[in-house]
């Protein structure tokens, strides 16, 4: 079962990381505010209803077609301004598809989605800067963890805001997939919890458990915090043992524990 979940974690690790060869150099980076700024100076008229589903119509088209992405963007480009910000929204996300299905990674996806995004709802901006915190500083390599599991736990929080400020959101499914990878990681690594473990032992490290009870006591209603004490009363059990019986029982169903903490 923990094989399993160790696969489970490196799949979704791979839409974190997109692509296993090593990428070329690093683009400059989005400039949020500046994405922001440009956004709140947005005036256009928009086009009646029957216009913008016939836009959308077209568009799909040119998906399902699996056209060349230039001329999608080109058609992004030239309609976008007469949609609403939720007609923007279906079509980022069209574009994002289909681009993974090209074989982009997340990365490269996000270069693509950037200039475009002034124009979207508040929900799919949100959406945008999490996945580019991820891309610009990411979590793991998928063979070690790079950041810290506060910074990992920061960004489950930042998930979690998200999906409470759009739960019937379009962007739910894919970011609870990664909130799922990332309290894998803050709790159990890449499926090697010792990554946690006091040097030369077994038991949970005395800074990690710090971590863990400054996030309950700071984030005590949210979903992450139940998380962390369902976590914290199950190795308790077995005097902060990161091998005893409960701490092993608890990271072969971690999978259905996140979930039943919805």
């Amino acid at each position: 079962m923990r094989k399993l979940m160790i696969s489970i974690i490196l799949a979704s690790t791979l839409l974190i990381t997109g692509c296993s060869e090593e990428m070329d150099k690093i683009t400059e980076k989005v400039d949020i505010e500046d994405i922001k700024d440009k956004a709140n100076d947005i005036v256009s008229e928009r086009l009646e209803e029957t216009e913008q589903i016939k836009i959308l119509k077209e568009y799909y088209g040119f998906i399902e077609k699996r056209m060349d992405e230039d001329k999608i963007i080109n058609f992004l480009k030239d309609n976008i301004e007469s949609l609403d910000e939720f007609r923007v929204d279906e079509m980022l996300i069209q574009l994002e598809n289909h681009l993974y299905a090209k074989g982009y990674d997340t990365k490269g996806v996000l270069e693509k989605l950037a200039p475009h995004i002034q124009y979207a709802s508040d929900e799919f901006k949100s959406y945008f800067r999490i996945w580019n915190n991820e891309v610009e500083n990411e979590t793991t390599d998928g063979e070690s963890i790079n950041i810290s599991a506060q910074e990992i736990l920061e960004r489950a929080l930042q998930i979690e805001n998200h999906i409470d400020k759009f739960p019937e959101g379009k962007t739910r499914t894919r970011l609870e997939e990664l909130y799922n990878t990332y309290m894998s990681l803050a709790i159990q690594g890449l499926g090697n919890q010792y990554v946690y473990a006091q040097e030369g032992e077994s038991v949970l490290k005395e800074d990690t458990l710090k971590v863990y009870e400054e996030t309950i006591s700071e984030n005590p209603d949210s979903r992450t915090a139940r998380i962390l004490q369902e976590y914290l009363a199950e190795i308790k059990k077995d005097e902060m043992a990161l091998d005893g019986e409960n701490a092993l029982y608890f990271y072969d169903n971690i999978e259905r524990i996140i979930e039943n903490q919805k």
